[in-house]
């Protein structure tokens, strides 16, 4: 498990995201089959997924999401841009991100590696370790 934590100056070449729409704050650590995450960007007024002044739970998956891109560019080397082709299994712990004022903790944990994609399984907990949401998420590449 490499341990080192890693800033999004650090990773925003691996993923392709930009600006506000980079929604981990760090990566704690990883390892070839699992990526912890933290961030806090759920709480800013200029997060590009809010509707008026609330944020949907269903947002939480866009995290797990943007932990897997990381995880599979800090393995790869390089962006692989791509899409979720498929989430299943999706257990939402809370009703809304409105009033949560915690950290957000994604563990994504790699299931399948196929040529042209992923299969993960993911968590989400506040930082009491209340789990908020957990789910499996395929991912298919656009680019080889």
């Amino acid at each position: 498990m490499n341990i080192r934590t890693l800033n999004q100056t650090e990773f925003a070449h691996l993923i392709p995201h930009a600006g506000s729409m980079m929604l981990i704050d760090q990566v704690d650590s990883w390892s070839n089959k699992q990526i912890h995450c933290t961030t806090r960007s759920h709480l800013a007024i200029n997060n590009p997924l809010l509707v008026g002044n609330s944020l949907s739970v269903i947002n939480l998956i866009e995290y797990g999401a943007q932990s897997m891109a990381i995880h599979g560019g800090l393995l790869s080397g390089k962006s692989s841009p791509g899409f979720l082709a498929a989430v299943r299994g999706a257990h939402f712990y809370i009703d809304t991100l409105d009033s949560l004022t915690s950290s957000l903790h994604i563990e994504a944990s790699a299931e399948l590696k196929i040529e042209n994609g992923a299969v993960y399984s993911f968590r989400i907990t506040d930082d009491q370790n209340s789990l908020l949401l957990d789910a499996r998420a395929t991912v298919i590449h656009t680019q080889p």
